[in-house]
């Protein structure tokens, strides 16, 4: 139990015959690398999905460039880049300290479609063990990253 975790995109699929639209619910690892390998290097996205350098999407809120750095001892300060196709409802930055975990949101009801923009946001987060990062739109509709260890 104390390796580091990392989040994987899955769908739940309980029910499934040829009717059923699947790309409009499914989550995907968006894999941040260079280029993509041909097959003999595939070892190399691989790499990239150990060190968990990836994000989670259904692709309407893209997250391809985040950073998570210790502001101080007690506090977190969160860097994004985020592209969107509905406006944002809200980013938020969760941490947890081992224990407890908890969330401090943002609001960005004034966006508007087909965004893309920096974020910094910064939080007091006394014993903070791990943290990530996670936008959603009005639609519901969300991306977050892998949680940063401290």
């Amino acid at each position: 139990w104390g390796l580091p975790k990392r989040l994987l995109a899955e769908t739940d699929m309980f029910a499934i015959d040829h009717t059923s639209e699947l790309y409009a619910h499914m989550n995907a690892a968006y894999v941040r690398i260079d280029e993509l390998p041909d097959f003999d290097h595939y070892g190399r996205m691989l790499e990239a999905v150990g060190r968990g350098d990836y994000f989670i999407s259904m692709g309407e809120v893209l997250v391809p460039e985040a950073e998570i750095s210790m502001t101080s001892p007690s506090a977190i300060t969160a860097t994004t880049r985020i592209q969107w196709t509905f406006p944002l409802a809200f980013g938020e930055i969760v941490w947890g300290d081992g224990l407890r975990t908890f969330t401090q949101t943002f609001d960005l009801t004034e966006t508007r479609p087909f965004g893309n923009a920096r974020f910094e946001w910064r939080t007091e987060a006394r014993d903070w063990k791990w943290a990530r990062v996670a936008v959603w739109d009005v639609a519901g509709n969300g991306a977050f990253i892998n949680p940063a260890r401290r």
